[in-house]
């Protein structure tokens, strides 16, 4: 008896331990996870695109007169100084020689002229001696208009003879004058050209700042408003981004920005300046078409910061719609979505709650919480799919 009591007791006692042991082994553990902790910072909503460095004013120097265009004394890169620095020379055009054909005609339009001229003269000879008559006729009857022999009307006409006579003397000398500069444009026409005996005309710059384009190099002949050069004041540069219509409408001038990757070793600061009023179509590296609109980012900060940045480079631009520098931000790993809203899982006394955040800017690393968290809550970062609302977990160390 007293030994099937003991069985008993050491059976009992086995099963006891063999049960604790099955508890202990089958009790759910916590899940480890990554946790982060909650915290403020600054955080910014941007619109980011490409685009290239330009100056915001630039001055085109053209020809004064047509002429024979000496070789520029400049490169483009050349620093020069507003009325110091000779941009070009050019020497007035000589007459050109004459083929035979071309001769032949210039000599028939000097003869022709001087024949004009004859003819004019002979023409202004007889008109004086009219004169002459008319003037004698005049006195005659004037005389006769006294001593009461002739009419009044008689008179009135030699009158009107004698200032007829005049006025057409008049027109004749004009003519002749009109004879002499023909015949002397014909013999111009005829002369042989003469080089070197014309003087040469110096254009200087109308403004400071650096030559961006030659549009004239080499020596030629030009005519009058040819534009030979093509300077830029890079006091003034700016920067020209491309931005996407559906970006573009959300900037407005005056808006911070600033340029990035553009191969300095900071960031410039930059001010929207203007945005363009039309957009135009782009066809993408993928073929795609885009509608782009250009929007003016001017510099603001030290012009010794971007010295080495000059017209044309490629540069990228960053617009601020809206900043935040005390925000409450949560890392875009521990955001998850719940019936369409965004959610995070909130560790509350070692236990993971599936919480409802509100945001606001997001960026590629995290987000703005606007409400549902605070500063110094913990969140499970990249939860997994045994995560759910009201699991024990622990931090992973």
């Amino acid at each position: 008896m007293r030994k099937a009591r003991i069985r008993w007791i050491v059976i009992g006692g086995l099963a006891v331990i063999t049960a604790a042991l099955l508890v202990v082994l089958f009790w759910p553990r916590p899940l480890e996870v990554d946790v982060a902790t909650i915290g403020r910072g600054a955080i910014a909503d941007t619109v980011s695109d490409q685009g290239i460095a330009r100056v915001r004013r630039s001055y085109v120097v053209s020809a004064p007169v047509t002429g024979r265009l000496e070789r520029l004394p400049l490169e483009v890169g050349d620093c020069i100084t507003a009325n110091e620095t000779v941009v070009a020379r050019i020497r007035p055009a000589s007459p050109e020689f004459l083929d035979p054909r071309s001769r032949a005609q210039a000599e028939s339009a000097v003869q022709g002229a001087r024949a004009a001229l004859a003819s004019a003269v002979a023409q202004r000879d007889r008109l004086a001696s009219e004169v002459t008559r008319t003037a004698t006729e005049l006195t005659r009857v004037s005389n006769l208009a006294k001593q009461g022999l002739t009419t009044i009307e008689t008179l009135d006409n030699a009158k009107a003879d004698a200032d007829q006579a005049v006025n057409a003397l008049r027109s004749a000398d004009a003519d002749i004058r009109t004879r002499r500069a023909t015949l002397a444009s014909s013999e111009f026409a005829l002369a042989t050209p003469q080089p070197g005996a014309s003087e040469t005309i110096t254009v200087t710059s109308p403004a400071s700042g650096v030559v961006t384009h030659l549009l004239q190099q080499s020596e030629r002949t030009v005519t009058v408003g040819t534009q030979l050069v093509e300077i830029g004041d890079t006091t003034g540069l700016e920067a020209a981004i491309e931005f996407l219509s559906q970006d573009a409408v959300k900037i407005r001038s005056g808006d911070k920005a600033e340029i990035y990757n553009w191969g300095g070793p900071a960031d410039l600061p930059a001010e929207v300046r203007r945005v363009e009023p039309s957009g135009y179509t782009k066809i993408s590296a993928l073929g795609v078409e885009e509608q782009r609109t250009l929007v003016i980012l001017q510099f603001t900060g030290p012009a010794a910061a971007w010295a080495t940045l000059a017209p044309g480079y490629r540069v990228w631009g960053r617009v601020y719609l809206r900043r935040n520098f005390a925000a409450t931000l949560v890392p875009l790993g521990a955001l998850v979505r719940d019936a369409g809203h965004w959610a995070v899982f909130r560790v509350e006394d070692r236990t993971a709650r599936l919480r409802a955040v509100q945001l606001g800017v997001m960026t590629d690393r995290e987000a703005e919480v606007l409400s549902g968290l605070a500063a110094g809550d913990h969140v499970i970062v990249f939860p997994s799919d045994r995560v759910r609302d009201g699991l024990r977990v622990r931090p992973r160390k």
